[in-house]
């Protein structure tokens, strides 16, 4: 078993650490185009906060991972048999 999966508060916050990081471009390109391109959408969501950006970001990774686990290959069933 994996010791990052057996305490999931660490696995959350590299989660929050990934996401701040990645928050900073998907910030400026939404407030920079929303007002352009999605000009019919209500100003509350053509000139989003910074930390919104981020918290929708980790919700989503954390909505992912709790949908759709990931398949680990580290059972002896799939080693060959000599």
């Amino acid at each position: 078993m994996n010791a990052l999966n057996a305490i999931p508060i660490v696995g959350w916050f590299i989660a929050a650490v990934i996401c701040v990081f990645v928050a900073i471009p998907v910030w400026l390109l939404w407030n920079w185009l929303a007002p352009t391109y999605f000009y019919w959408l209500p100003d509350v969501y053509l000139k989003l906060p910074y930390w919104h950006v981020f918290g929708l970001l980790w919700l989503i990774s954390s909505l992912r991972s709790l949908l759709l686990p990931s398949i680990s290959s580290s059972s002896s069933a799939d080693q060959k048999k000599d």
